[in-house]
């Protein structure tokens, strides 16, 4: 754990009284300039800015004493990242309310090319399946995925991610303390494991009440450069964290449903309004300017000989067509002829075979 100043233990203090709301530190910030000198005074002005619920939960702090607060984040294996260090995420900084602190477990990290997936918790199979796939691919191509650890889209979101050999941050509206739902402990484990982090602004003991969960989006949109909305109902969360994007001046995808599908209301509804369209991974990438600079970096690249031995006649052809560079899908389907039905069973193979790749964007690439 890392060791912390006088003044940065009375911060962390006001952060964990339950009651304070973002605005309510803010102003004691700049009425008394210090968090030191807020527990020290805990006169009139501080009443006026809290209330008396406020005020308990100070007294109670400051009896409780710095001691319990450090053994607190000892024991649940956190770290608190302040605002003017250089360890908080940048692009958080930058939208009107930043936390003053955030706590976290695992690697806080500058995420300059990150993605939000976001979605309903009550997820269809499509939208689960193409969470998972573009937060895979977008992992693939060194994008951090950022979501909220919740049930459906969100967790599918993290699956991928991890799945792609990734980073992913895991943003929850509860104390660091625990995970909820309790079902994803594994995930957010592995989330760590990984290079990841899970990170709230809420103090220990925190509930996941309803009330939280928009607070908690203003940050998940926050901290990355883009959001992307997979299902959602017309008036869900998912619309909130929509929302909150379009205020920090983030770009803001959608991925198209079936029409009368009730997750698709939001997606569409964001697309009527002018959001990006969101089909797979590369349509993020393309536009952002992201697509990695490599893709033609292996052209003139030699099959080994034993590998080209064991390709039938119509694998050769496709592997030749690799040779060079890099190949999408429609490229190989036009230059090869066949059906894409039938070129699509051959890339699984050849793949599964370890001699192509499959990259973000349906590009296909060979691995030798």
């Amino acid at each position: 754990m890392r060791s912390y100043t006088h003044e940065q233990i009375y911060r962390i203090a006001l952060q964990c009284a339950p009651s304070l709301t973002w605005r309510h530190r803010e102003q004691l910030m700049q009425a008394y300039g210090n968090a030191e000198s807020v527990f020290s005074c805990m006169d009139e002005g501080v009443r006026s800015i809290i209330g008396d619920k406020g005020m308990a939960d100070l007294r109670m702090i400051r009896k409780a004493g710095a001691r319990d607060i450090l053994r607190q984040l000892e024991e649940c294996g956190a770290d608190v990242v302040f605002r003017e260090e250089q360890e908080y995420p940048a692009l958080l900084r930058e939208i009107s309310d930043p936390p003053q602190a955030l706590f976290v477990r695992g690697t806080c990290a500058q995420d300059t090319k990150s993605v939000a997936v976001v979605g309903s918790r009550r997820d269809t199979r499509y939208g689960r399946t193409q969470a998972y796939s573009i937060a895979r691919d977008l992992a693939k191509a060194g994008i951090t995925v950022v979501s909220g650890l919740a049930r459906g889209i969100d967790t599918a979101a993290h699956e991928g991610a991890l799945a792609g050999g990734g980073r992913t941050v895991a943003v929850m509206g509860n104390g660091i303390d625990r995970v909820y739902p309790e079902e994803n402990a594994a995930l957010a484990q592995r989330i760590r494991e990984n290079g990841g982090a899970v990170v709230t602004e809420f103090p220990f003991g925190a509930e996941p009440l309803a009330f939280h969960f928009p607070v908690r989006n203003r940050i998940i949109s926050g901290i990355s450069s883009v959001l992307l909305l997979i299902e959602g109902h017309a008036r869900s969360g998912t619309m909130i964290t929509a929302g909150c994007a379009l205020e920090q001046g983030r770009e803001v995808y959608a991925l198209p449903g079936p029409v009368d599908a009730p997750g698709s209301a939001a997606p569409l509804r964001l697309l009527r309004e002018g959001a990006a369209l969101c089909t797979c991974a590369e349509d993020i990438l393309s536009d952002m300017g992201w697509m990695k600079a490599d893709l033609k970096s292996e052209k003139g690249k030699q099959l080994p000989l034993l590998k080209l031995e064991g390709l039938t006649e119509l694998q050769k052809r496709i592997a030749d067509l690799m040779r060079e560079e890099p190949r999408r899908f429609e490229e190989l389907t036009e230059e090869t002829g066949m059906p894409a039905d039938m070129l699509a069973a051959e890339l699984t193979l050849m793949e599964l075979d370890g001699i192509v790749e499959n990259r973000p964007g349906r590009v296909y690439a060979l691995k030798y």
